[in-house]
């Protein structure tokens, strides 16, 4: 790495980071003294390039965003369930240590966490549905891998964006402002069909219902003991209708292409897991993807067309700009001409006074000039 980084007169820290970028594997601590001494220290094979993995560096280059051609779906195909087995005690790196980061979080209203990070796993869930959640991402993130579709947080390779949604198990028609906002990640968690890139949140539902204030906070009407209700002061105990968290998870695909609008969701129901349908969800995002491609082609056709007229707006309004200044810059010269003239006319009829003037005394007579004299 050292001998690699002189070479392209950088830092071997920053060799380090474009390898990373990259998804090179590079030489562990120890290897060369390995090597030395007798000891094997195998060198891992360079893995296929997946969806984000910068092809060529240069130095000079940045480490960011890179040109990328229009995403492509595979050729759609059947999935056998048999493909779909996976280890129930492995964890994908997506998920490895969000329980404990989400623990640690604060909890706002309704019970919904909100962890102190954001590049985390897609999940927006109470405490008592994190562990349900997390091992229902892990399920359906595995079966995906196992399906040949890679599971990890958006790249920098182009602009992913994760689409905003709506908490409520049935949305009412006109939009309410939450307040305090629910999290959300800095880098949407998607899948790469191909290389077509497919959002995932795993999402806890929220109802709506009848509630009493007690004792300082809401509770459902339906979960207060009919005795309890019949002791009720109606002065101090009103009621009225709140959001409540269900218990239920809500699994939301959408397109995190910008200009694109597609999503799909596969809620619980009170009689069934989600965990039963993933299967059929892994088959129907694959199907999806080919939809999203052609929806990017399409939005990127609109905004290629949209910065042509912008450029030949551009193009007019300089144009314009410049004929303005062009008929300035004649006006001003016309002014500064006549100002000329006026100013060498003044001259003239200056220089012309002086010389009648003088003409007039030398044509004076000799004695009046001597009187003048005198």
């Amino acid at each position: 790495m050292t001998k690699i980084a002189d070479h392209h007169r950088v830092s071997s820290s920053f060799l380090a980071r474009v390898c990373a970028r990259m998804n090179v594997p590079r030489p562990p601590r120890g290897h060369w003294v390995k090597l030395e001494n007798g000891i094997p220290s195998p060198q891992p094979p360079l893995p296929e390039a997946g969806p984000g993995d910068l092809q060529v560096w240069r130095r000079g280059d940045a480490l960011g965003a890179v040109s990328q051609p229009a995403p492509k779906a595979p050729v759609p195909r059947k999935i056998r369930p048999e493909q779909l087995r996976i280890s129930r005690s492995r964890q994908h790196p997506v998920v490895v240590g969000a329980h404990e980061v989400f623990e640690q979080g604060r909890v706002i209203d309704q019970g919904f966490l909100k962890p102190g990070r954001q590049r985390l796993v897609d999940v927006v869930v109470t405490k008592p549905q994190l562990e349900p959640a997390l091992k229902l991402a892990n399920q359906l993130f595995l079966k995906l891998e196992a399906a040949g579709h890679r599971v990890m947080f958006a790249p920098s390779d182009r602009t992913y964006a994760r689409a905003s949604f709506d908490e409520h198990e049935h949305p009412p028609k006109k939009p309410k402002h939450r307040y305090p906002a629910l999290w959300s990640p800095s880098k949407p968690t998607v899948v790469f069909i191909g290389t077509v890139a497919i959002g995932l949140t795993l999402f806890e539902m929220t109802e709506e219902l009848e509630a009493r204030y007690i004792d300082g906070k809401y509770i459902p009407t339906s979960k207060i003991p009919s005795e309890q209700m019949r002791h009720l002061s109606s002065t101090w105990n009103w009621s009225t209708r709140m959001e409540f968290a269900t218990g239920r998870l809500c699994i939301r695909a959408f397109s995190p292409y910008p200009w694109t609008d597609w999503s799909q969701s596969w809620k619980e129901v009170k009689q069934s897991s989600l965990r039963g349908q993933l299967d059929e969800i892994v088959q129907q995002l694959t199907d999806a993807a080919p939809v999203i491609a052609r929806l990017v082609e399409e939005a990127e056709e609109q905004a290629r067309i949209r910065q042509q007229e912008w450029r030949e707006q551009l193009r007019r309004l300089e144009e314009r700009e410049r004929i303005r200044r062009q008929n300035e810059a004649r006006e001003q010269a016309r002014a500064d001409l006549l100002s000329a003239i006026k100013h060498w006319d003044d001259i003239k009829r200056i220089q012309a006074f002086f010389s009648d003037a003088e003409n007039s005394v030398s044509n004076l007579p000799v004695a009046a000039d001597r009187k003048l004299t005198q």
